[in-house]
């Protein structure tokens, strides 16, 4: 490229070129200049690139210790979890093994709200204190049937559904 600028054309129909005597030792020294400046260069960008390697390597290095360091505490995690979800699994057996009301009892109950509530009028909302009156009054029913007032089960709103025979001190079956 310099070159061609210390060229120039003498005969402009026979496209001879002609290098000027004078620009020749200076071309050479500019060239050379070039030359060391861009080895200079190339070893910086060595360098440097050196340097990034070294630097992403480390950082990998550091990136692999954090997570080998937290995989145990995932790990353990995943522990919790898993036994969390086996005692859960458990706690929903147990659940499906108590019996519940059937939906007869169900709709004895609410067939007794509505009387009580007195569904003539054809009002079917039914209140929290109806529930919780109509609850009472079945298990007072109950406690008689049985002798004694369950108040347990009278405090925490439950009822009797099923008993064994009453004992009563002092008499034999006979």
């Amino acid at each position: 490229m310099i070159r061609k600028l210390a060229l120039k054309s003498v005969d402009s129909s026979g496209g001879s070129l002609v290098v000027v005597p004078d620009f020749v030792p200076r071309i050479d020294e500019v060239e050379s200049f070039v030359k060391t400046k861009m080895t200079m260069m190339q070893v910086h960008v060595d360098v440097v690139d050196k340097k990034i390697k070294s630097e992403v390597g480390g950082l990998r290095r550091v990136l692999s210790d954090k997570i080998e360091e937290n995989a145990g505490v995932v790990n353990q995690w995943f522990e919790k979890l898993d036994s969390k979800s086996e005692m859960l699994e458990k706690k929903l057996g147990e659940l499906g093994a108590v019996e519940f009301l059937s939906k007869e009892d169900l709709e004895k109950i609410f067939g007794d709200l509505m009387n009580v509530k007195g569904a003539d009028n054809g009002d079917m909302k039914v209140s929290l204190d109806d529930i919780i009156m109509t609850t009472r009054d079945m298990l007072l029913k109950e406690s008689q049937r049985l002798g004694r007032v369950d108040y347990a089960l009278s405090s925490g709103g439950a009822m009797v559904v099923r008993n064994s025979e009453r004992f009563i001190i002092g008499k034999v079956r006979g």
